[in-house]
C-alpha cells in the first residue's frame, strides 16, 4: 500500500502522453496489478531494493497490456515502423472511429446478409449436423471447441477463461473433437444408407 502513488508514477510515465480518459485508467489499473505480482515475488535477498523490482514489474505489465490491445502483431508494427522511416506520410495500419458518427452524419445501418428475408442458410448441409451435435457435448467440451474454433483462442487464454492448464484444455479438446468425429461420420454414414 505504501508503493501504490508510487506505481501509479510508474505506469502513468510508461503511457503515452496522449492517451487519456478510461483506456488511461486501465493501464493504470495493470501497473498496481504489477506492483501486486512484484509484492508477492518480491526476495530481498537477491540485492536490490523493492522499488527498484517492483518499477520494473509495473512498467512491463502496463507493456503486456498494451501489446494485447494492439491489433498488430509486433512483426508487423516493427515493419510499419520500419515503412514509416521511410515515407512519414503513410498513415497509420490501424483507425478507431466511432459508429456514433456516421449515425450523426445520416448513415443508415445496413442490416447484415444473415437478417435479411430471404438470405441463405449455411452453405455446406454438414454445417447442421456439426451444430446438432456439438449441443449433445457435455458443456465443458463444448465450450472448448467453441472457443477454439469459434473465437480462435489460444489453450492457454482458454485455460485461463474456465480454469484448467493448458494440456487439461488439450485432452478436453482432443476428447471432443474424436466424439464430433465419430458422431458426424456415423451420422453421414446413416444419411447415406438410408
Amino acid at each position: 500500500m505504501a508503493h501504490l502513488t508510487f506505481a501509479r508514477a510508474v505506469a502513468s510515465r510508461a503511457i503515452d502522453p496522449r492517451c487519456h480518459g478510461a483506456d488511461r485508467e486501465d493501464l493504470i489499473a495493470w501497473g498496481i496489478f504489477g506492483l501486486v505480482q512484484a509484492a508477492q515475488r518480491y526476495q530481498d535477498d537477491r540485492g536490490c531494493s523493492f522499488s527498484s523490482y517492483a518499477a520494473r514489474r509495473v512498467r512491463g505489465q502496463v507493456l503486456d497490456a498494451l501489446r494485447e490491445r494492439d491489433p498488430l502483431t509486433r512483426s508487423a508494427r516493427r515493419a510499419f515502423r520500419a515503412a514509416r522511416e521511410v515515407d512519414a506520410s503513410l498513415p497509420n495500419p490501424i483507425t478507431e472511429t466511432s459508429l456514433d458518427k456516421y449515425l450523426d452524419a445520416g448513415y443508415e445501418p445496413r442490416p447484415s446478409l444473415a437478417s435479411r428475408p430471404g438470405a441463405e442458410g449455411p452453405r455446406d448441409p454438414r454445417w447442421t449436423v456439426v451444430a446438432e451435435q456439438l449441443r449433445t457435448l457435455p458443456p465443458l467440451e463444448r465450450t472448448v471447441l467453441v472457443l477454439s474454433y469459434g473465437r480462435s483462442l489460444t489453450l492457454k487464454e482458454i485455460g485461463r477463461s474456465i480454469g484448467l492448464s493448458e494440456s487439461g484444455v488439450c485432452r478436453v479438446r482432443s476428447r471432443a473433437l474424436r466424439k464430433m468425429r465419430r458422431r458426424c461420420s456415423l451420422d453421414a454414414s446413416t444419411e447415406r444408407s438410408a
